[in-house]
């Protein structure tokens, strides 16, 4: 039997199967929290502004728990560029949008989900409480 656990521990990189409870809740939280930020920008603004967000912060936090603590940084990085780049095509409002959501996906991957709840209220007060212009 320790050899078949062995066998899956190295399959899942020195994971320990008894995380993917935990692994399961920071994907999940990373997906609610950002569909929460998506309901809330897109009802401030009356139109769809972001879409996809669940999906781009669960990808985010797959990627960032797989890699763990210094590429999430890299991946951040090449991320908020990348967004950037495109916001020149794309109207500001939505690039930011983008920017948080992707900052959820990662701070929920890492395993800072308290960290990453709080951040969420603070944005999401926010972008309630804030004035949007595009």
């Amino acid at each position: 039997m320790s050899t078949i656990q062995d066998f899956f521990t190295d399959l899942l990189n020195g994971f320990a199967v008894d995380q993917i409870p935990l692994f399961l809740f920071q994907l999940l939280c990373a997906a609610l929290a950002a569909h929460i930020l998506q309901l809330i920008v897109n009802k401030k603004l009356g139109e769809k502004l972001l879409e996809y967000s669940a999906l781009i912060a669960v990808s985010a936090a797959l990627m960032a728990s797989l890699v763990k603590m210094t590429e999430p940084l890299a991946i951040l990085g090449a991320a908020v560029l990348l967004l950037l780049l495109r916001g020149k095509e794309k109207g500001k409002l939505e690039t930011i949008a983008m920017v948080m959501v992707v900052l959820i996906g990662i701070g929920c991957g890492v395993g800072s989900v308290v960290q990453t709840g709080i951040g969420c209220i603070v944005l999401f007060g926010v972008v309630l409480f804030t004035p949007l212009k595009k």
